[in-house]
C-alpha cells in the first residue's frame, strides 16, 4: 500500500512539476513583453479620411449635349451618399445608370460622373443626349393580350381591349415582335383605330 501510495505522489509530482515548467518556459516571456514594443493600434475610420458629411455640399452639373446648355443646381446631401468614398459614390451612380429611371431615359441621360469629390463639397455631372426619334411607347403581344410599356419595356401603360385577331395581318406581324410608337398623338391614334 506504501509502494502505491509513494508512485501516484511522484505522478502527481511529474504531472505538476510539467505544467509549472511549461508555464515558466511559454506564459512567462509573454507577460514580460513591453507596451512600447506594441504596434500602434488605430481607429477603425482611419482609412476614410476622405468621405461625404452631412455638411458636404452636393453641386449637380447637367449638361445638354446637343444644345450645349450647361445648369449648376446646388442640393442637400442625400442620405445615401452619407459616409460614402469617392469608389463607393462612383458605384452608386453606376447602379442608377444600370436600371434608368423612366424620366432620365426619357430626357437622354446618357453618363452621371464625379466631376470632383471632397469632403467640402462633391460636383456631379449628369449628361444628356435627347432624341427626337426617341420612341415614348412600345406595343407587344403578350401572355394572351396586347400590352403597352413605356419606353423602358418594364413598366406597364395601359392593357388596351383590342384583340390580336382584330388587326391587319401586317400590323399583327409588328406587334408581336414589338412595335414601338413615338409620342402620345401616335399611340392614341391606334388605340382609337383598333379599340372595340
Amino acid at each position: 500500500m506504501k509502494r502505491k501510495c509513494i508512485c501516484l505522489f511522484l505522478w502527481l509530482l511529474v504531472i505538476a512539476l510539467s505544467y509549472g515548467g511549461g508555464y515558466l518556459c511559454f506564459a512567462w516571456p509573454l507577460s514580460e513583453v513591453r507596451t512600447d514594443e506594441m504596434p500602434e493600434v488605430l481607429p477603425v475610420t482611419a482609412g476614410k479620411e476622405n468621405f461625404i458629411l452631412p455638411e458636404t455640399r452636393l453641386v449637380t452639373e447637367t449638361l445638354n449635349l446637343k444644345t450645349g446648355e450647361k445648369v449648376m443646381d446646388e442640393s442637400p446631401m442625400p442620405a445615401m451618399y452619407l459616409g460614402l468614398e469617392r469608389e463607393e459614390l462612383l458605384s452608386k451612380l453606376n447602379d442608377y445608370m444600370t436600371d434608368l429611371p423612366l424620366n432620365e431615359l426619357e430626357n437622354g441621360l446618357v453618363s452621371f460622373d464625379i466631376e470632383s469629390y471632397s469632403t467640402n463639397e462633391v460636383v456631379l455631372r449628369k449628361t444628356y443626349y435627347p432624341d427626337e426619334n426617341y420612341q415614348k411607347y412600345y406595343v407587344i403581344y403578350r401572355q394572351g393580350r396586347i400590352v403597352i410599356y413605356y419606353s423602358d419595356r418594364k413598366t406597364v401603360f395601359e392593357y388596351p381591349d383590342i384583340k390580336l385577331g382584330d388587326l391587319p395581318i401586317d400590323l399583327r406581324c409588328e406587334i408581336l415582335s414589338g412595335k414601338e410608337m413615338k409620342d402620345e398623338t401616335e399611340l392614341y391614334s391606334f388605340l382609337q383605330n383598333y379599340s372595340s
